[in-house]
């Protein structure tokens, strides 16, 4: 079987986007397809696999599931990219998207898709796990922020499998390691659940950001290094809620042959 496909990246976190808008969604093993296809030897090759398909309430839903098959509840970097997709489509420069973690509103200025993350949650502060104390921070999934003078050692690779499923957390968790560099600008290293290292996470950046503007590190404005490039978070204090900013591009598209 043939499953046509768009690949799609965010700072290098990339993403197979199966476009069903115009068509219902085909009943597929869609954790199965995912571990397939984001297989980076023998598939396309990515951090996750996500659907767009219609929706009653919004412009289009979108549903992600990780490159290990199981699903996940929310993606910064997969909103922009099929914002983008759905932008193009569509001709329009702004749009409402359904996710699991609720409705998320994006548009396009210039090179740059923003979205809306929603509001942070700090879910609790100072948390010791592994050796390390972190924040738990909630943007529609969970993440463990570290705050630590140098990352270039790149302490995600040595200590996120670790931390991901540490019994610290309720649940398995996101892994960051953020070095503030000043009040605007600060860099970090992601260990992502279900995936392992990956190059750029829009939720992470914003829960980072969400934890350090709480610890007087950062402002309400930064820009933020990740592996794969440049982003921009903005906290938008009257609504309390968390810009994403950043570019994205298409890869390729192609027809992946799956055997059911």
């Amino acid at each position: 079987m043939l499953i046509a496909f768009k690949k799609m990246q965010a700072q290098g976190n990339d993403f197979v986007i199966l476009d069903y808008m115009d068509q219902d969604l085909p009943a597929y093993d869609y954790p199965a397809l995912a571990s397939s296809i984001c297989d980076r030897h023998f598939g396309v090759g990515a951090d996750g696999l996500v659907t767009l398909q219609t929706s009653d309430t919004a412009d289009a839903r979108m549903i992600i599931y990780n490159s290990d098959g199981s699903r996940a509840e929310m993606c910064g970097s997969a909103l922009r990219c099929v914002s983008s997709l759905l932008m193009d489509k569509l001709a329009v420069a702004e749009l409402n998207i359904l996710t699991d973690s609720g409705l998320k509103q994006a548009r396009r200025e210039h090179d740059n898709i923003i979205v809306n993350m929603g509001t942070a949650q700090i879910l609790e502060e100072d948390v010791p796990a592994g050796g390390f104390v972190g924040d738990l921070v909630n943007v529609g999934n969970p993440h463990y922020v570290v705050f630590c003078d140098d990352v270039s050692g790149n302490p995600h690779l040595k200590h996120g499998a670790m931390l991901e499923h540490h019994p610290a957390f309720p649940s398995p968790v996101n892994v960051h390691f953020v070095q503030v560099l000043s009040k605007n600008r600060m860099r970090m290293k992601i260990w992502e659940h279900a995936c392992g290292p990956t190059l750029a996470c829009g939720t992470g950046a914003s829960s980072a950001v969400y934890s350090g503007i709480r610890k007087a590190l950062l402002a309400h404005e930064v820009t933020v290094e990740v592996p794969g490039g440049i982003l921009s978070i903005i906290y938008q204090e009257e609504t309390d809620t968390m810009l994403l900013c950043g570019p994205v591009t298409q890869v390729f598209s192609g027809d992946y042959s799956w055997k059911i």
